[in-house]
């Protein structure tokens, strides 16, 4: 602050007295803030710095690391559900049969053969799933004070555990879960699923490029020609099968790309090729991905509701929820839309 004096005024005039008298008090107050400021420097110096001052912390947890393929077909599987309401306990569909040939005649005036296809009846249930969590009430208050969202890491890990519940009922079912003598044992168990031996490693190094090929078209043939599943198969594969189909196609020359490119583009019939981490080594799935082949029901996606809390204590609980089964539907002469090979 500046305090500008007129010189022009009388020393002993009234206006004079003032001005001397401001200027003693802003100066006091001048004194005053220069040794406050002192002691503050000097006591700042003299103790030990806060932890804040050195300390950078960073607000993004650092998480568990998930497998590589981890939820690749599930993930394929929930945009293409069927859609039903939550109060449907049970998803079903009709499969209806073949009629026979008609006739062919010169006149044209032989009697009409009449027919009628028979109608059979194929369900799944659709449970529900889910996963509660909670957070200490003081832990979360603390948190919440500090502008840091405290519920991240617990929605986001509690939400990959309902995951993983929903992942491991898509491929080992539950036998437990059933409702109108329907149930779903998984893509390895299930009856609906079609099953079949592998002749050959394909994991293994020491498989040759063209052994690979001819087993993986032998096994897509029970699903393109003995089952005929011919849209839109997807071949899932395990890790280790997908790290040793990285390899060239050939030696000698790498513009043929890997054997798995090859696979994907020159065997009919395969869209794509992904690789699940519920596959371990010599394991292989064939399937059609739509709603007339394997394909998820689902009655509710993921959801989030809070638990009241009772008490002023009480913990801050929620619970992750969703209802979705799964089905690999079949036609009426038993023909399948999903395989697994090992």
């Amino acid at each position: 602050m500046s305090i500008l004096f007129n010189g022009s005024y009388d020393p002993s005039s009234l206006e004079a007295r003032i001005m001397n008298q401001q200027q003693k008090i802003a100066e006091g107050y001048r004194q005053t803030g220069d040794a406050a400021h002192k002691a503050m420097l000097f006591g700042t110096n003299a103790a030990r710095s806060p932890a804040e001052a050195y300390r950078e912390f960073d607000s993004k947890s650092k998480i568990e690391t998930i497998p590589a393929g981890e939820f690749a077909l599930i993930t394929r599987i929930l945009p293409i559900a069927k859609p039903v309401t939550l109060g449907r306990k049970l998803y079903e569909h009709r499969k209806v049969s073949d009629m026979n040939t008609g006739q062919t005649s010169m006149s044209g005036t032989i009697g009409v053969k009449s027919d009628k296809v028979d109608v059979e009846y194929d369900g799944t249930p659709v449970p529900i799933h889910d996963k509660g969590f909670h957070i200490d009430f003081r832990e979360k208050l603390a948190m919440d004070s500090e502008g840091y969202d405290s519920l991240i890491d617990y929605s986001r890990e509690a939400e990959r555990g309902l995951m993983r519940t929903k992942n491991n009922y898509m491929w080992n079912g539950d036998s437990s879960i059933v409702f109108k003598s329907k149930t779903w044992l998984g893509l390895f168990n299930d009856p609906s699923v079609a099953t079949a031996t592998l002749a050959v490693d394909l994991s293994a190094s020491a498989t040759t490029t063209e052994d690979i090929r001819a087993e993986t078209a032998r096994v897509r043939d029970i699903m393109y020609i003995t089952n005929n599943a011919t849209v839109g198969l997807v071949l899932v594969v395990s890790p280790q099968i997908a790290s040793n189909w990285e390899r060239p196609l050939s030696n000698a020359d790498s513009t043929f790309g890997s054997v798995g490119k090859y696979i994907q583009t020159n065997l009919r019939g395969i869209v794509e090729i992904i690789e699940d981490d519920k596959l371990v080594g010599n394991q292989i799935v064939f399937l059609q991905n739509n709603q007339d082949g394997f394909h998820a029901v689902s009655g509710m996606a993921i959801n989030t509701y809070a638990i009241p809390r009772l008490h002023h204590n009480s913990n801050f609980s929620y619970v992750k929820w969703c209802a979705v089964g799964f089905m690999a539907k079949q036609d009426f002469s038993g023909k399948k839309t999903a395989l697994y090979a090992s």
